[in-house]
Parts: structure tokens; C-alpha cells; sequence
């Protein structure tokens, strides 16, 4: 079930605010564009932007309540964002990114811009997946990883597990906690309290990634990855999150040594932009050759 508007004042507050905020506006270069994460969170990319340096104009894209009402699916947020975008930059060409979620959106940005003949310098996507990415394990075989990890690794690797479950239930269990006031703010036409309004962002998001069935994307992109990740055992990870059946023509990827929640933090961001930085590098000396 879709949620419900709850204050119509904040709508109205929010249809007076541009969409596309300036974090780091002064620069030669053309600018870099982020999408929000799951959360709607866009400070996450203010490290990124003083790592990128004073020359690289960046720009995020903010979430607003209004995104809970209708366009709810990638695709939908993607064109209502490029719509935004457009608005303030009309010709492009454009650099699109985003950690996580963000970058999801990004890539389908890319691609809408793709099927309407115009031309995306570069997609940036920082810890990103896809649905297909994971493929479901049965109770069998995750019992069999079990077993053959604990031989390998003695009690610790239990240890962990037990604590990796512990922290999996309780953000579970405060989000449907969350949900479940949400209904009932929206049950009395109340505007919830912003934990509330973030964990409901955060369960339609992840309905979105869920749904997303990505198309072929034929442009540069640029996958920073985790190299620690959490030992999952109900499903297997693909090492290249989806995207090499999607940008495999020209998609390049970066392992960084960080967990998904570091690596937007000191010292892995550094580490993402200078990927970045000779990522476009390359990309510029190719465009001066063909010039030539």
C-alpha cells in the first residue's frame, strides 16, 4: 500500500524549494550530480565533494515528502528527477551518481537520457545493487555454509552471526514499530515525527529497488564497491552487484576497503574520488583525441 499525504502544508512548502541543491557550486568543470540515498539523506556527499576538490561542481538531488505519493518506482522518481534537473541544466551533458540507492537511480537516469538521444558523461555508483544481484539460498544449503564455516573458523564465526542477527532484528523490528505509527498518523490526517517519515521512505525505497528491472545502459559507468561485506547466508551475493549484464560494455569496477555504511566516511571517500577523478580524466583525454 502506498502512504498516504499527510500534511498538505508540507507539500506546499516543499513545491517552493528547488530540488537540486548546490553543494559545492564554484568549479570549471561540469558538474556532478548525486541522488539521495535510501534514507533521502544528500550530506553524506559533502565529504565526497571536498575530496573531489574546488575545480568539480557538485550537486544533489533531495528527497522530497511528494515522493511517497505516486512516483514510487525508479523509474517514475528517475524521470521526475531528470524533469528537475533539466529545469536548472537544460543541455547537459551530464554526470550522474549516488551511494547506494542513489546510484540505482542514477544509472536509470542515464539510461532514460540514453533513449532520448542525449549523452551522460558518466555514471557514478557507490556501493549500488540490483535485485538480481542476490540469489535466494535454501534452509539446506545455508545450514551446509554454516556447518563448513564453523570447522573453518571455530565459535567466532557463530559469534558473529549472532551478533550480525541481533542488529538485522532490531532494525526490523523498529521499522515495523515505525510503520505501524505511520498508519496510524495517516489513520488521523497527523504529519508523523521525521523517524517515522524516514522509515517509511526507507520501506518504499526498498519496494522500488525490489520491483526495478533495469535495462541495458550503454554509457561509462563506475562502480565503487565494498570489498567488506556482511557474511549473508540467506542469499548469494553476485560479486558485481547486477551491472556487468547491464554496463558490461563500459563499466568499470573498483573494489574499496570499507563496509557500506564507512564508505561515504573518511578515510574510503577519499579513495572513491580519486577513482572518480581519473575516471574522468580518461574519459576527457579520450574526447581530445577523437577531437584531434
Amino acid at each position: 500500500m502506498r502512504v498516504a499525504r499527510f500534511c498538505s502544508s508540507r507539500f506546499a512548502d516543499e513545491r517552493e524549494r528547488p530540488r537540486v541543491m548546490p553543494i559545492q557550486s564554484i568549479g570549471s568543470r561540469p558538474p556532478i550530480y548525486l541522488i539521495h540515498d535510501l534514507l533521502g539523506d544528500v550530506d553524506c556527499y559533502r565529504g565526497l565533494a571536498g575530496a573531489l576538490g574546488p575545480d568539480q561542481p557538485v550537486y544533489a538531488l533531495l528527497s522530497f515528502s511528494s515522493d511517497l505519493q505516486g512516483l514510487q518506482s525508479i523509474e517514475g522518481l528517475a524521470t521526475s528527477y531528470l524533469t528537475d534537473l533539466r529545469a536548472i541544466d537544460p543541455t547537459g551533458p551530464y554526470i550522474l551518481g549516488g551511494f547506494s540507492f542513489g546510484g540505482t537511480v542514477a544509472f536509470e537516469m542515464a539510461r532514460q537520457l540514453e533513449e532520448m538521444g542525449e549523452e551522460t558523461i558518466l555514471v557514478v555508483m557507490i556501493d549500488s545493487w540490483t535485485a538480481a544481484a542476490d540469489c535466494k539460498l535454501r534452509s539446506r544449503e545455508q545450514l551446509s555454509i554454516v556447518w563448513r564455516k564453523t570447522r573453518e573458523q571455530g565459535l567466532l564465526y557463530l559469534a558473529s552471526k549472532l551478533r550480525n542477527k541481533c542488529v538485522y532484528w532490531t532494525h526490523r523490528l523498529r521499522n515495523i514499530f515505525f510503520n505501524l505509527t505511520g498508519r496510524f498518523c495517516r489513520g488521523l490526517h497527523l504529519e508523523p515525527p521525521s523517524r517515522v517519515y524516514l522509515a517509511l521512505l526507507e520501506k518504499e525505497n526498498r519496494r522500488a529497488i525490489r520491483a526495478y528491472q533495469p535495462r541495458v545502459y550503454h554509457g561509462p559507468v563506475l562502480l565503487a564497491v565494498c570489498s567488506r561485506t556482511w557474511d549473508v547466508l540467506s542469499k548469494r551475493q553476485n560479486p558485481f552487484f547486477g551491472w556487468d549484464v547491464l554496463a558490461a560494455q563500459r563499466l568499470e569496477i573498483h573494489g574499496i576497503d570499507a563496509e557500506h555504511m564507512s564508505i561515504m566516511e573518511e578515510p574510503s571517500i577519499r579513495e572513491v574520488a580519486q577513482r572518480i577523478k581519473e575516471k574522468l580524466t580518461a574519459l576527457d583525454n579520450v574526447e581530445k583525441m577523437r577531437a584531434k
